[in-house]
């Protein structure tokens, strides 16, 4: 009888423990910036990414009729740092362009190095950008 109660109860830890090991937050840093003011903000939705990935700069720019934003990411670690970056594009209703084309993308930053990430809009309707950036796991 112990032994059957003994079993439940294990079965039970790990079932829950493993429940909790594959909850991750997967949210992250957010650089909103918008071409027709001038204005970026930047969103921190996970305060341990925060401290590790610090916004430097965003400047935005225009090259042939198509806007195009450059993002300065710091790392504040001494550490290499893997983490995923997006760069979606909105037109002037607040509506995504072109959202099933907009994949995360590998990013690695090197102890406290600075890395510039650029993303040009895939039509002329577009007037606002938005960066997210999420950790994936420590790089070896």
């Amino acid at each position: 009888m112990k032994t059957s109660k003994r079993i439940i109860a294990v079965a039970v830890l790990a079932t829950g423990l493993a429940g909790l090991s594959g909850c991750r937050n997967t949210s992250g840093t957010i650089v909103k910036t918008d071409h027709l003011t001038g204005s970026s903000m930047i969103i921190t939705e996970n305060a341990r990414l925060a401290h590790r990935v610090e916004v430097a700069s965003a400047t935005y720019d225009e090259v042939n009729g198509l806007k195009r934003v450059h993002i300065t990411l710091t790392s504040d670690r001494n550490k290499r740092l893997r983490v995923d970056y997006r760069i979606c594009w909105f037109d002037a209703n607040g509506m995504e362009l072109d959202p099933q084309t907009k994949t995360y993308r590998n990013l690695i930053l090197e102890g406290r190095d600075a890395v510039t990430v650029t993303g040009v809009a895939n039509s002329p309707a577009a007037v606002s950008s938005k960066l997210r950036v999420r950790e994936t796991s420590q790089a070896e």
